[in-house]
């Protein structure tokens, strides 16, 4: 399975849908490593990396929905939230030796999945907001 970036997920934000694609490139690495057998230091990696891109990015979009007057930035924040516990979650998995194949199986479900859930749904809901005030 690979995991790559759709042009229907641009927000026509230039520099979320740029923080968008990259974090699709991890899960692809993260994925071909899995069929490679290559899967727990890319796991590490990615975990790592998610906290990481999840600081900043997180960070810039709620920034972005607060200079906007968002009335979902509340929502936003708690699944913004929500996607750091997961990711502290599996770090804590990984620490503790659980299976690898769980954990990455876990991780397409309740990371790759959502993600991509949230920026169709989310993400959009908040451009469509941020279009409606210029109109």
């Amino acid at each position: 399975m690979t995991i790559q970036w759709e042009e229907n997920l641009k927000l026509g934000v230039a520099a979320i849908d740029e923080q968008h694609e990259e974090i699709f490139m991890y899960f692809d690495r993260l994925t071909n490593a899995l069929q490679n057998g290559e899967g727990n230091s890319m796991i590490m990696d990615l975990l790592a990396y998610l906290d990481r891109y999840t600081s900043t990015h997180f960070k810039d979009e709620e920034s972005l929905m607060e200079l906007h007057r968002y009335p979902g930035l509340e929502l936003q924040r708690q699944q913004h939230s929500r996607f750091r516990e997961n990711i502290a979650m599996f770090s804590e998995k990984l620490a503790n030796n659980a299976p690898l194949q769980e954990i990455a199986i876990k991780i397409d479900a309740a990371l790759i999945k959502y993600f991509i859930s949230h920026i169709r749904r989310l993400d959009r809901e908040f451009v469509e907001y941020i279009k409606s005030l210029s109109a």
